[in-house]
């Protein structure tokens, strides 16, 4: 017997419609991800006002429309504490604000229409032992598959060989709207009388002159790169990257990335970019103090010495995570490797931004933007509801610290959306804390949503 699936054309109600809400607010489970479709993993919801300080520093160092050229090359994020207690502060939060913010549109926005300009996010979820900057570099390559930057990329070399003419054919749909999408379509490029693998050659022949190598090229220009990648593997896969064997594609990754990659972004119009490393612990905790010297040696040659297309043209500015407990580690072989001279591990380093934990006041705003985002009535924007004032100061008691703050929130609104409760006060938050028992730390663990 077949059993069809139920359709189910409208949704149902949410059960948190009687607290004024689309759905629960807060992140439910522990895992970040920005390529999610959940705003509350990956970092829709930003609360602004309480970093806005450290937003603009970010900004003045490392952004500089105005100046894009001189920015800073190097820059660390950091988090006042050890490894544990500096965890959940809103460093992943910040950066993925920045990932969102020029990746949208490849920094059009951000910088006036000048030039393209994109971010390539980096975390290390896992410990790594072995090979630290070769898996650092194909951590980035995976990042640049899944973001869209590679199609938005093709379609500007496609453009580039065409006429105007054949332009305005190609882009234009039926309706007289444009999309440029349209340059990707194969049957669409066909239908204009262009012959996309024509358009192809063309673009393997530029990208092979300006020196990406020629496995390279035409993968890029055939839209086929990411595949290009899985080859390298025997299990045709690109994660989990941490893997004992089958790791050939190590071998290769630094000169993909900090040439392949870059060469062609170049061509494709991006001045540059910036190169966030997020969770940097998990890369460096194996390390010896041989492997941190060679790590700091070689990302010095990927990153900003002339050994590399992304150092001949200064393309990427790196920014990384940290806290004291990791600088010291790093620091020896930071000084040694000539990085201490153009960015000081010191968080009263001017290349360094520091968040501390938020105010009151400032958790009550992140707590806030959660709830403004699911709010079904957009008149009730801005305040505690459905939290009583007393109920907000409840949530806010002993839990200043945006991971457990956005834990607790989350569990005391879900308790409330089960019994039916539509109004959050004192009395219930309290009560509603003391029955999800304490709130384990690693609850909200690298959330999107914190500050």
């Amino acid at each position: 017997m077949v059993v069809l699936p139920i359709h189910s054309p409208e949704p149902e109600e949410s059960i948190y419609a009687n607290l004024g809400l689309r759905d629960l607010p807060f992140p439910p489970v522990a895992i970040s991800d920005p390529y999610n479709a959940d705003p509350k993993r990956n970092g829709a919801i930003y609360a602004e006002g309480p970093v806005q300080a450290y937003i603009q520093k970010f900004e003045d160092l490392l952004i500089k429309p105005n100046d894009f050229r001189n920015r800073a090359r190097l820059a660390y994020l950091w988090s006042r504490g050890d490894q544990e207690s500096g965890r959940g502060i809103g460093k992943t939060a910040l950066l993925r604000y920045f990932r969102h913010r020029i990746n949208q549109d490849w920094g059009r926005t951000e910088f006036g229409g000048r030039f393209s300009a994109l971010v390539v996010y980096v975390s290390f979820p896992n410990q790594v032992d072995r090979r630290y900057m070769e898996q650092l570099a194909l951590s980035a390559l995976v990042d640049i598959c899944k973001c869209g930057v590679l199609d938005a990329s093709r379609a500007v070399l496609r453009l580039k060989q065409l006429t105007e003419q054949q332009i305005r054919g190609i882009v234009t749909n039926n309706d007289g709207s444009q999309d440029p999408g349209n340059l990707l379509k194969d049957e669409i490029l066909r239908a204009n009388e262009v012959e996309p693998s024509s358009i192809d050659a063309a673009v393997v022949t530029q990208l092979r002159n300006c020196g990406i190598q020629s496995q390279s090229a035409e993968a890029l220009s055939q839209g086929r790169f990411e595949d290009y990648l899985r080859s390298f593997r025997r299990d045709n896969s690109l994660e989990p990257l941490y893997v004992p064997r089958d790791t050939k594609i190590l071998d290769f990754s630094r000169k993909l990335l900090f040439d392949d990659m870059v060469l062609y972004l170049r061509e494709a119009g991006f001045q540059g970019g910036y190169l966030f490393m997020d969770d940097i612990e998990n890369l460096v905790d194996k390390m010896t103090r041989r492997h941190t010297l060679d790590f700091a040696k070689e990302f010095a040659l990927g990153t900003l010495r002339p050994a590399y297309a992304a150092g001949n043209h200064n393309f990427f500015s790196c920014v990384l995570t940290t806290h004291q407990q990791l600088a010291g580690k790093l620091a020896t072989a930071w000084t040694d490797a000539g990085l201490a001279g153009i960015a000081r591990l010191d968080p009263g380093d001017p290349n360094s931004v520091e968040l501390p934990l938020p105010s009151p006041n400032e958790a009550r705003e992140i707590i806030i933007a959660h709830l403004d985002y699911y709010r079904i009535n957009p008149a009730d924007n801005g305040t505690a509801s459905p939290f009583t004032e007393d109920g907000m100061q409840a949530l806010l008691k002993n839990s200043q610290h945006p991971r457990i703050l956005l834990g607790t929130a989350a569990r005391v609104v879900s308790k409330a959306a089960q019994a039916g409760v539509a109004s959050l006060d004192a009395a219930f938050v309290n009560s509603a804390k003391e029955d999800t028992g304490p709130v384990t730390q690693d609850f909200t663990e690298g959330i999107s949503g914190a500050v």
